[in-house]
Formats: structure tokens, sequence, C-alpha cells
């Protein structure tokens, strides 16, 4: 009987001690000091969307085996909407069409010399919300009268927008920036350029041959453009007859203005903007800090998610401990990167945003990489556990024998 209470006594006492332990561990991790953003689905943010096929319409009826909603009419367009296309080619083809149609929130990349949306001999197309990568032009308006390009994002391609011997478009309230050139006219006549951020263009923002006139260029943001150096120019006009103001009392912005000088645009034209204003932004671009985290080397999905803004953002940079680790085009209010390769030990993750003229932001998060079993209690309680285990089996072995 006397053996009986001394193994009982001894397995209660290390089960205190395992709890003890326990408690003091939890205690020292303190998770509420600690965000970490994990995609559910364990999968990246991109991998997540669906991915469909190019569209390619050539004539009216083809709206509707394609899947557009609507009948074609000014008030009822035929729509295709949130729709993801990576494609070596054209993404969306329009050709020989009249009816009316909309395209709409969709996510459009082109690895290829082709571009992104193509009208074609187009009558009354719309391409609105839309953000449109690579290719030779976001939007290219072909032989096409009466279409809308409006609020879309149109970066890294040849051009941002082509109109293309194209008449009575309008292109209005997009951001056009890190494309070889920001909007193209060619033999185009009679169009609308109005409200547009185009910026940070390898060559020019705008520019307009000989052969096109009688456009009307007003209430753009121009700046930061030919960031080639070849000529600095922000616009370049040698056609006929293109305005560059309302006529009345707007104009646009630009970078290069002298208040003190008429804002003359390059080109054999000899256009002038009666009403320019100069172009500045002196404020640094806004980044919503982190805090820092830990996460387990065995967790799969763990992501850093920064919302930012800027109302000219250029690029960004991320790197790793001091290496870097990403650059690329800042196209998005929100920057994400992947936490999966890392191993465990812990590490800087610095945020570098850099906008058109110049301004500066950063974020810098410590992510730490750990194993965490038992629910996330640690290695450590692990190792202590297992001491007192062996140490209380020793001694009821000892005694035992001892009593026995």
């Amino acid at each position: 009987m006397r053996l009986k209470h001394v193994v009982a006594t001894l397995l209660v006492v290390s089960t205190l001690l395992i709890a003890t332990a326990t408690s003091l561990l939890i205690t020292s991790y303190d998770p509420s000091s600690k965000v970490i953003i994990i995609n559910p689905a364990g999968k990246s943010v991109s991998a997540l969307a669906q991915i469909n096929e190019p569209i390619i319409i050539t004539s009216n009826l083809d709206f509707a085996l394609f899947g557009a909603t609507g009948v074609g009419t000014r008030s009822e367009p035929y729509k295709f909407e949130n729709l993801q296309v990576i494609e070596n080619g054209s993404c969306i083809q329009i050709q020989d069409t009249t009816a009316y149609f909309v395209i709409s929130n969709c996510s459009l990349e082109s690895s290829n010399d082709d571009p992104v949306i193509l009208f074609q001999n187009v009558e009354n197309g719309r391409v609105e919300e839309c953000e449109t990568k690579g290719g030779s032009s976001g939007v290219e308006l072909y032989q096409s009268v009466d279409c809308t390009v409006e609020d879309n994002i149109l970066y890294d391609c040849y051009n941002g927008v082509s109109l293309l011997s194209s008449a009575n478009n309008t292109v209005l309230g997009n951001r056009i920036h890190g494309n070889h050139k920001g909007i193209f006219f060619d033999q185009t006549n009679h169009c609308l350029i109005i409200s547009n951020s185009i910026y940070s263009n390898f060559r020019y923002g705008i520019q307009i041959p000989f052969n096109s006139h009688n456009n009307t260029i007003y209430g753009n943001r121009i700046g930061w453009n030919d960031i080639s150096g070849i000529a600095l120019e922000n616009a370049f006009d040698s056609g006929e007859d293109n305005a560059f103001d309302d006529g009345v009392s707007l104009g646009n912005f630009w970078s290069d203005f002298n208040e003190s000088e008429i804002y003359r645009i390059p080109g054999n034209a000899a256009s002038i903007d009666q009403f320019a204003q100069l172009l500045e932004d002196r404020v640094a671009p806004g980044v919503i800090p982190l805090d820092d985290v830990a996460i387990d080397v065995e967790a799969v999905g763990s992501i850093l998610i920064w919302s930012v803004y800027d109302q000219f953002p250029e690029y960004y940079i991320i790197s790793e401990n001091d290496m870097q680790v990403v650059m690329d085009l800042w196209e998005s209010d929100v920057i994400s990167y992947e936490l999966d390769h890392l191993d465990i030990g812990t590490y800087t993750i610095l945020l570098t945003l850099y906008d058109a003229p110049g301004n500066v932001a950063s974020d810098t998060v410590i992510v730490e990489v750990i194993s965490r079993i038992l629910g996330g209690i640690g290695t450590e309680l692990v190792m202590i556990a297992s001491g007192i285990t062996v140490a209380s089996f020793v001694i009821v072995v000892y005694l035992i024998k001892r009593l026995s």
C-alpha cells in the first residue's frame, strides 16, 4: 500500500510540473503582439482567381455565343465582366461590330506583341475599370469610332493607348504609366483625351504625329515622362489643329511647366496650352505599417499584405535581410509578399515605395519563423516535459527496488 501511495504521489507531482512548465512557456509567448495574414486556402492571391480563355468577337452575333450579358443596345449593352486572361496574344479582340458593349473590371495580360485589348472596325465599344499589362498596347482602337476607354490602369505596355485610323473616341480618367509611350495617335481625328494621369512612361506621355488633327486634350496630369532622358518631353505634337486646352479656362497639369512662360508642346505643330498649370507632388507615398509576425515553418499560405496609396505610384522594392528580392511596377493599392520559402530564423522584410516625382516611403516587418508543435507551445516544453518524465520514471524504479 505504501508503494502505491508513493507512485501515485510522484505521478501527480510530475503532472503538476509539466502543467507549470506549459503555463510558463505559453505566458512567455504573447500571440496578441504578432499579426500574420494567412490565406486560408493555402494558395497565393493570384492562384485563387479563375483564368479565362481569350475572347474573339467577329460580329454582333458572337457576343451572345461568348456568354456576354445584355442585348447590345445603348441602355442594355452586352457586357463582359470580372475576367482574368493571361495570353500570348490579344486577351480580348473585337472586330466588325456595331452593337453597344462594355468590357468591365477585367485583369488582362499579354506576353506577346499584340494589343491586350483590340477594337478593329468597331463602333460603340467601351472599356472601363480594367487593368492591362504587356502587349503592344493596353487598348488599341483601330478604324474604330464612338468608343470610350475610361477609368482603367494601363501599364508595362509599348503604348498604353493606341488610337489608329480612328475618330470620335474618348479616353477619360485612366492611369497610364510605365509604358514605352502613354497615348499614341496615328491618322486619328476628333478624339477627346480628358482627366487622365499620364506619367513615368519611357518616352512621350502623348505623341501625335503629322497625320492626326483636331483632337482635344485637357484636364490631364502629365508628368515625369521620357524617363529615357532623350528629350525630357511630356508630349509631342506634329499634327494639325490639336488643342491642349478646352478653349475656355482649363488646360493640363505639366511637371515641366514654368509659370513665367507659355507652355509650348514640342513638335512641328507649335501647339500651346493656354491654361497650363504646374504639376507637382511633394507628398510621400502612404503605407499602412504591419506588425512584426511569427509563423510556423510548416505553415502554408503565410503572406504579408500592405495597403499602399499614392497619386503617382511608380515602383516598389522588397528586401529580405538587406538583399533585394523583388522590384516591380507599383500598379495596385495592395502589395503582397509570400513567406512560405522562409526557413527557421529571423528575417527583416523591408518594403520601399517610390512615386514618379521621387518621393519615398517604407515599412519594415520582422518575421520570426519557428517550429511549433502541440498547438504552438514550442519545442522547449517538449524537452522539459521529457526530462521530467524520465526523472520521474527513474525515481519510481528506484523506490520500487528500495521498498520491495
